[in-house]
């Protein structure tokens, strides 16, 4: 197979998924989209942060995770918080997302890769590295639409779920007032999301020949237990 450009894998991501994969498999080149994440995280976690008010964001914070902090120890802590400038506070959270996606990236290859290991299928580390970082590249169209409305709205007063317009709790204009962690968490699950788990789904078959049923529990696994274990903390 002719090597193909990323601008070409990526269209194929859209119109002929398995041509994409086959492509990254014999050629796991990642700058495009990891790039592509990294400068979409960054710019829209620089752009919430410098705008949001931080003691009215911390605040709020404070009160969902710590329900049982007095007043003035959220106070303190807001005015720890609020001790640095937005516009700096801004450029720390554009360095730390980035490195965030980054090791997000790197944890899901190593899973795949000892999914590998187990099942003897071949595909190693830097692959399934690749893999994932093109698995998540719709992920930029949702990041996309939170930075015009970072920009368009008055975002002094936006929580971080309201943020990504495409999310489905946005979409479908749900109160999350009294939610817990985990439920407003599933509810900031935006379209671009379920994009990327159905590619992974489809890049493993792809990839591995297995069955839709294996490949189901091997993306929706880790995720499946993430839910069971916020469901028993909550």
């Amino acid at each position: 197979m002719a090597d193909k450009s990323s601008l070409a894998v990526a269209i194929d991501l859209i119109t002929a998924p398995n041509q994409a994969f086959a492509a990254i498999k014999e050629r796991p080149s990642v700058w495009l989209p990891l790039i592509a994440l990294i400068v979409s995280y960054a710019a829209v976690s620089f752009a919430y942060t410098s705008s949001v008010d931080i003691a009215w964001l911390t605040d709020q914070q404070l009160q969902r995770s710590n329900p049982d902090m007095t007043d003035l120890q959220r106070e303190q802590l807001v005015r720890a918080t609020t001790s640095l400038s937005p516009t700096t506070l801004g450029a720390i959270s554009a360095v730390t997302a980035p490195i965030a996606i980054v090791i997000g990236l790197f944890i899901s290859a190593l899973y795949l890769t000892g999914v590998s290991f187990l099942t003897h299928d071949g595909v190693r580390l830097k692959q399934w590295f690749a893999f994932s970082a093109w698995c998540f590249l719709p992920i930029v169209f949702g990041l996309i639409a939170s930075l015009i409305n970072i920009l368009v709205s008055d975002a002094r007063f936006m929580a971080q779920d309201q943020v990504n317009p495409l999310a489905f709790g946005n979409l479908l204009a749900i109160d999350r007032e009294g939610l817990t962690g985990l439920q407003r968490g599933l509810l900031s699950v935006d379209i671009t999301a379920l994009w990327s788990i159905v590619l992974c789904v489809l890049g493993y078959q792809a990839w591995t020949k297995r069955s839709t049923t294996l490949a189901l529990a091997v993306v929706l696994g880790p995720l499946a237990l993430i839910i069971v274990i916020g469901v028993l903390l909550s």
